[in-house]
């Protein structure tokens, strides 16, 4: 329940809004301040190695929380370097210490899974609590869901959904993932599937890849009644076009599963083709041993009636689509 309910959402803030309350120390020297303006200039064109000097430098010397909080950004997405998570989280941490809300929360995840230093949940919950508080509103539902699972905290599901509820109705993405999260795993005492579809839905109507998976997981399964075959794919497969790893297989699993030609008693070209590009980026991207031993189950039964002309073409789409953006 605990793997079910820990699925870390890494909702990116945009520097701006991560400083909006930050200042630089009393005693930073006007240079410094004008060796980040030029370190973003550097950093939003790219060049990532003379960036991370200059924000290197800062950091260090000036003990400046928004390089702090950049570096750990460099490390997280292996901006120019490779990606080092526990560098990462060292860095956000010093920023956290100096008051950054995005560095607190990002510090609670680390601390959480133990990533530079043991884990520790009841301090990650401080660390949510602190974020916050200081206005990082989606910290609120990290904190609820350790209290939904009594991991380090008091176990409380119903004091859960009140401290994330909130951000969810301010429209929060996040906060409605994990509403509905709460409400379909969460502890038996507060599991409610017609809520839960309700939460994703809303998040869904905003486009969220996560929550199209989700919902299709939840009509596949019959949680919510009977709905038809295509509805599925089709939430599936908006996952899947969104890049969402784990809809890949479903995608593909379901276009293979779709009902034949009531004419030829084969399955539809645009299906089939679907089929085949989803399971192809499935077994590509996916990290699941299991999931990719059947996609490539699947996979041979789709070469063995797709004709070999259609290779090609499906076999660049696939390698575009599975590129980083």
């Amino acid at each position: 329940m605990i793997k079910a309910l820990c699925i870390i959402l890494c909702t990116a803030t945009p520097l701006s809004n991560a400083f909006a309350s930050v200042t630089a120390p009393p005693n930073t020297p006007l240079n410094d301040d004008l060796d980040l303006k030029s370190a973003q200039a550097l950093l939003a064109s790219g060049d990532y190695a003379n960036a991370f000097s200059k924000y290197h430098a800062a950091a260090v010397n000036g003990n400046h929380p928004l390089a702090q909080f950049t570096l750990a950004l460099f490390y997280q997405n292996g901006w120019g370097r490779a990606a080092d998570r526990k560098t990462a989280c060292q860095w956000f941490e010093q920023a956290a210490q100096n008051g950054v809300p995005a560095a607190q929360h990002m510090t609670g995840l680390c601390v959480e899974e133990g990533l530079h230093r043991p884990a520790d949940p009841a301090a990650a919950a401080q660390w949510f609590h602190k974020a916050a508080q200081a206005g990082h509103l989606n910290s609120y539902c990290h904190l609820g869901n350790l209290l939904m699972t009594g991991n380090g905290v008091s176990k409380d599901p119903i004091q859960a959904l009140e401290l994330c509820r909130s951000a969810a109705l301010q429209g929060s993405v996040p906060a409605q993932i994990w509403m509905g999260k709460f409400y379909l795993y969460g502890d038996a005492s507060v599991r409610n599937p017609e809520d839960a579809y309700q939460w994703f839905l809303a998040a869904a109507q905003k486009q969220s890849a996560e929550a199209f998976y989700h919902l299709g997981m939840m009509l596949d399964q019959g949680t919510t009644g009977d709905h038809k075959a295509a509805q599925i794919r089709q939430l599936f497969e908006q996952a899947a076009a969104l890049k969402y790893i784990p809809a890949y297989f479903q995608a593909g699993k379901h276009f293979f599963a779709a009902e034949p030609d009531a004419e030829t008693n084969r399955l539809p070209a645009e299906h089939l083709a679907k089929a085949y590009l989803w399971i192809s980026a499935a077994i590509q991207r996916s990290n699941n041993m299991e999931e990719i031993a059947a996609a490539q189950a699947i996979r041979q039964q789709i070469l063995a009636v797709m004709p070999q002309t259609w290779l090609a073409e499906l076999d660049r789409k696939v390698a575009q689509h599975v590129q980083p953006d």
